[in-house]
């Protein structure tokens, strides 16, 4: 599985070439709709992914004190 910033680079540049290769705006609505979508969640899946990493990182180190 690729990197999440490639991931998301590359849903950002399917995003550019769409919006330059379809004009008609219920045509570009369609195909950027799903593709938004999906950009929203590998961010998200990211961000929950990191404040996971976060937060076990600041259970081990509280366990670790006592």
């Amino acid at each position: 599985m690729a990197d999440p910033a490639e991931r998301i680079g590359s849903i950002l540049g399917e995003i550019e070439r769409t919006k330059g290769m379809v004009k008609s705006p219920d045509r570009r609505s369609a195909y950027l709709t799903p593709l938004y979508t999906q950009l929203a969640r590998e961010i998200i899946d990211e961000v929950k992914k990191q404040v996971k990493e976060d937060i076990m990182k600041e259970l081990r180190n509280e366990i670790r004190r006592e």
